[in-house]
Parts: structure tokens; sequence; C-alpha cells
């Protein structure tokens, strides 16, 4: 069964600016939105955006911002009474917090470009970006990279350290060049003090060829295009054949290079890998107790396809008839961070309801994603009823 979500829109009546003490007409009332957790958006009479939020209670919230209900709830004396100046209240009722933010996100980047600035800083994750043609990475955020076809990207990492340790660890392992603008001028740059201790063959003052070294490069490209969990899979893989034929100085060296990828900060690396093919689904609460939203991201970014319940027909069929790999927009990237700050978060041990994010690459989300239906459709969220999050834009 499928339900589609709902936006309520009232017009205030100009007898609510005026004839009332506290400037808000008896025809008037916030009994018309639901005490429900969403967005709200205040719109003055020409149609800019006055208030932007995402809240744990739509009605309460309104009341408060009309000056209504200020004898019963002090804080309506704190927040100003913008009755005046609201011509038409839109709510958005959300099932939960990754659908509000979702909302704010899109809404801030129709109406005011500085709020867009700030929530994309807010969301910010980090990328590993190769370039094939030097041999050499480099780390950027999803706020400010601009890519093209000739670079290779792994992303999401939570954290700048992450992604730092992630380039570190390849270049130990594949003994790659530290020092980029020396390898730009090989085969007559100076080499460094990892040539003098045997940890590089030197490819910038030409004891290596050059092809040698892109070749070993490319080698480290594809152990971190395939994650981590893959890449130690390998290394697994080569110590057991090492060990079976005898080979155990072979099998040594696979040992340390397994032990140093180990110390990686899995929790911040655990989805980092090539973003070529990269096709997510999200489930979440819906608006609906008992139900679960579904969305999916790719190349049209992130859309709501259907809210279900946990006897959802069809679904799998419906993912893959809209199953597309992202593409390289600045506002593709932005939706990658907003999704990937809940993708690399941990779960609350409190929340029941929670938000599972699945890549559409990996072999095992058909069987996963019953379960994620039902753990997104049991109606308990305490954590977003009680939220709020305001953005005054103007």
């Amino acid at each position: 069964m499928i339900q589609h979500a709902q936006t309520i829109s009232v017009e205030l009546p100009n007898a609510s600016k005026q004839d009332t003490h506290d400037g808000v007409s008896c025809f008037f009332t916030t009994t018309t939105f639901p005490s429900t957790p969403g967005v709200v958006e205040f719109i003055a009479d020409d149609q800019s955006t006055i208030l932007l939020a995402a809240t744990g209670n739509i009605r309460a919230f309104i009341a408060e911002r009309l000056g209504k209900d200020t004898e019963s709830n002090p804080k309506a004396n704190l927040a100003p009474n913008l009755t005046p100046i609201t011509a038409r209240i839109i709510a958005y009722p959300t099932g939960s917090g990754f659908e509000s933010d979702w909302i704010v996100h899109q809404r801030a980047r129709l109406v005011d470009a500085t709020l867009y600035t700030k929530l994309n800083e807010q969301n910010r994750q980090w990328l590993m970006v190769f370039e094939k043609h030097t041999g050499t990475w480099r780390i950027e955020d999803t706020q400010r990279f601009q890519t093209s076809d000739e670079q290779i990207v792994i992303a999401p990492i939570r954290t700048k350290k992450a992604a730092q340790a992630l380039g570190e660890t390849l270049d130990d392992v594949f003994e790659l060049c530290r020092y980029p603008k020396e390898l730009a001028q090989a085969p007559h740059g100076t080499p460094c003090a990892y040539k003098e201790m045997g940890r590089c063959p030197g490819a910038c003052d030409g004891s290596e060829p050059m092809d040698a070294y892109i070749a070993r490069f490319t080698q480290a490209t594809k152990a971190a295009l395939s994650g981590i969990e893959q890449w130690k899979h390998h290394i697994r893989s080569q110590i057991q054949h090492a060990s079976a034929t005898l080979d155990f100085e072979h099998a040594q060296i696979a040992q340390r290079q397994l032990e140093q990828i180990n110390k990686l900060p899995i929790d911040a690396l655990e989805h980092a890998r090539t973003r070529v093919g990269l096709c997510c689904v999200c489930i979440t609460p819906a608006v609906r107790k008992g139900w679960a939203m579904v969305w999916i991201f790719g190349n049209q970014g992130l859309i709501p396809l259907a809210a279900v319940d946990e006897d959802a027909a069809d679904l799998q069929s419906m993912i893959q008839r809209w199953q597309s790999p992202i593409g390289t927009t600045p506002a593709e990237f932005d939706q990658l961070a907003l999704i990937a700050r809940f993708w690399l978060s941990k779960p609350s041990r409190a929340r029941r309801r929670r938000v599972t994010i699945l890549d559409l690459r990996e072999a095992n989300w058909q069987q996963r994603i019953d379960q994620a239906i039902a753990q997104a459709c049991v109606p308990v969220d305490s954590e977003h009823q009680g939220e709020e999050h305001t953005h005054i834009v103007r």
C-alpha cells in the first residue's frame, strides 16, 4: 500500500492583522495544523520567506510565532510576533528528522542562498580525489569540490582526519610519493627521507620509471575504490595464498599491511568507496505511524518514492525502475553530504525508529530492505518529537 505526503497551506485573512488585542483574528485558529513534527514556513505578502524552521510540534510552534496562547505557554512571549508581516503559512508534516532536514535544505536552496550555504557547511563531508595523470591524491570537502571526468572520487568520509589517515595508509602500503611537488618535477625532483629509508623507490629523481610508479598508484587507487572491508578481504586472501605456498616473507609483508589497515577509523570510512555508480535507498519513518517512507538518491537527486507498510509489494521492482547513479553537479554533492550525515552517524540505543541507508551496489540490499522497513515502522520516535531548528530568513 502507498500513501502520499501532505502539505498544509493556510492564508492568513486580513482581519487577522487587526481588530484584536493580540493581532490574531478569532477567525483564524492554529488547530488547522497538526501537533506533529514537521517543517514550517512563514510567507510574506510579496511571497518571500520570513521564517523557515523544523519543529517537533507544528501547531505549538505556529502559535508561538503568532503570539497566541501566551498565558499557557511562556515561550510564546519570547518569540517575535510575526502576524503583522505574515500572509501565508505552509506546514510540511514529516515522519523523521531526516525528512525535516531534507525539506529545510530544499526550501533554503530556493529562498535563501546564505542559509543554504550555512546548511551545507553543517552537513559537510570529505572526499578523496585521485589524479590519474599525476599519480597523486588530495582531500576535498563536499561544499567546495568541483569534479571532472579526469578525477577519481572516493566518498563519503565523515572527517578530514579519517580521509588523511586513509591517504597515508595508501602511501605506506603501496610506497607512494609523499611530496607531490617533487613528483611533478620527475625525473629532476629532490628525493626525500623515505627513499633513504627504503620506503619509496624514488620516482621523483628518476630512480624509478614514472610508468612503474603510475602502475603502483593505480593499484592503490583500486584498493581504495573497493572500500575498506573489500581491501582487507583482498589482503587476507594474499596471506592465505602466501602461507599455502610457503612464501612466508610475502605473508609477513601482507600481515603488516593488514595491521596498518585495521588501525583506520572504520566508523568514518565504512561507506567510503568509488563515487561511480553510487545510488542509495533511504528508509525512514513516515508521517503515518506504523509506516515507512522510501527514498531513492540517484541522478535526479533525493526523491521520496512512497510511504509503505510492512506489506510493501513490488517495492524492489519500483526501486530498480528508479535506480540511476548520481552525477557530478554541486547540488548532488550537497545532497550526498546531507544523506551521509545520517549514513555515517551511529544510531542511539534509545532510538527505535531509525534511518537506514542502503547502497544499491551492494549485493545484499534486497535482503536488508525488509528489516529496514520493519524498524522504521515501529511507532516510537521520541527524539524527533522534541527537536527544533529555527532559521530566521529575514
